[in-house]
């Protein structure tokens, strides 16, 4: 019996090098999500979302994002369309394609977290987005049974960066670190955002996440819709260990540093 996957990776929050104060109270987390479905799964998502957009008179081609929501709170508006949507509208949205996420049975969410707010951030950015994604390709790795295969998706970003990010995932996957990479893609895939209901997912997971660590780390901001949506949504289907524990395995920071695990592990684990 094999099994195909499609793991869906975005970003939320932002990363410098050795950043300035200013940089590191705006930007406190930089924070990957990956969203895994088996194929059958996601075939049914993508044409349950496809519906639930002509519902919500999405254009084909475009997309929300979970931005949009803040923007929106603002006066502003990122496409046209978006115009006449107000922010319960897009709450909803929120909530009815998590709705149809959650009834997948092989969904599954993986974070990887910086904490750029207290950790030392001396890494080069490309070096921080290899890392990240070189944990979830771990994770998803060792879940395999040993006829199933992987793919991990990512939006596109700059040519320069992708191409960056998409050579050293190659040398990861075939080079191997502690673990053989013998169950997914031997690199990364990129996709445009607005064509994939998986991708816009994990911006949501992202946003979502970001949202949740700030309110229940740093106290800033009213961050009471993601709460409310990592709880009903994301937690129960965070990946974890048999016993429990989700630290290391559907949370993971990155670089490795004990103050923040010990920090995550006291929110994560008394959730």
């Amino acid at each position: 019996m094999s099994e195909a996957y499609l793991v869906f990776t975005d970003e939320a929050g932002a990363y410098n090098k050795r950043p300035n104060e200013k940089f590191r109270h705006s930007h406190p987390f930089y924070i990957r999500s990956n969203v895994r479905f088996s194929a059958d799964d996601y075939h049914l998502f993508q044409n349950e979302i496809k519906e639930l957009n002509q519902y919500y008179d999405i254009p084909v081609g475009e997309e929300i994002k979970w931005s949009d929501l803040w923007e929106i709170h603002k006066g502003k508006y990122r496409a046209e369309f978006l115009k006449s949507k107000s922010e319960d509208a897009l709450k909803g949205y929120y909530r009815r394609v998590f709705n149809r996420a959650v009834d997948k049975k092989s969904l599954e969410f993986i974070f990887t977290v910086t904490c750029v707010y207290t950790q030392s951030c001396y890494q080069a950015e490309e070096e921080v987005l290899k890392f990240h994604l070189q944990e979830a390709m771990q994770r998803v790795n060792m879940d395999a049974q040993p006829n199933d295969f992987a793919m991990i998706i990512m939006d596109e970003l700059n040519p320069d960066k992708i191409k960056k990010l998409k050579t050293a995932c190659h040398e990861i996957a075939v080079k191997g670190d502690f673990i053989k990479y013998k169950n997914i893609y031997s690199g990364v895939l990129t996709e445009c955002s607005s064509q994939s209901a998986g991708i816009q997912l994990a911006d949501f997971a992202a946003g979502i996440m970001n949202g949740y660590l700030r309110g229940a780390l740093l106290s800033r901001g009213k961050y009471e819709f993601a709460t409310d949506l990592f709880n009903e949504f994301i937690f129960p289907h965070l990946r974890h260990h048999p016993d429990g524990r989700i630290m290391g395995y559907g949370v993971r920071e990155v670089p490795s540093d004990n103050v923040v695990r010990n920090k995550l592990t006291g929110l994560f684990e008394s959730s």
